[in-house]
């Protein structure tokens, strides 16, 4: 499956107004779980994981976050996404004494292992295009949003 794949089976939410990482965690969430994508226990698992290795990427011009949680909690993988209206704060991923203030989170909700590594690169890939990264933050629906993804790889 082609990280574009993952993206489309999954959750993506524009403008999303939210006051905390656990806000997005929840949100992304809740969709992710009526979908029948992941378990109800994904939620919890996302928080832990956050605790002990933080997310929090800090970029050039927008920063972002890739959380995600162990396989198990995962039923169908797909990567859910959300543009912030206002910045939420993470724990930088190489620093977790350090906050970042992140305005895009990347959800990953993937049952192998392996994937996870392989979705990252790809994604670090992605985030490393200013230009891609503006574009889908200005993007104001899930096909928009689908089709700069697609346009940027």
């Amino acid at each position: 499956m082609k990280t574009i794949d993952f993206i489309k089976n999954g959750i993506i939410l524009t403008n999303l107004k939210a006051s905390s990482k656990e806000e997005v965690f929840q949100i992304l969430h809740d969709k992710l779980y009526k979908r029948g994508n992941v378990k109800e226990s994904f939620y919890k698992g996302l928080v832990e994981r956050e605790k002990k290795f933080p997310t929090g990427i800090l970029l050039k011009s927008y920063n972002i976050a890739i959380p995600h949680t162990d396989p198990e909690h995962v039923i169908n993988p797909s990567i859910a996404i959300a543009t912030l209206q206002e910045p939420v704060v993470f724990q930088c991923m190489d620093d977790e004494n350090k906050s970042v203030d992140v305005k895009m989170v990347f959800m990953l909700a993937l049952n192998e292992a392996h994937s996870h590594i392989e979705i990252l690169q790809k994604i670090i890939l992605l985030i490393q295009n200013d230009l891609l990264l503006e574009n889908l933050l200005k993007s104001q629906n899930k096909e928009e949003f689908v089709q700069k993804i697609a346009q940027g790889q």
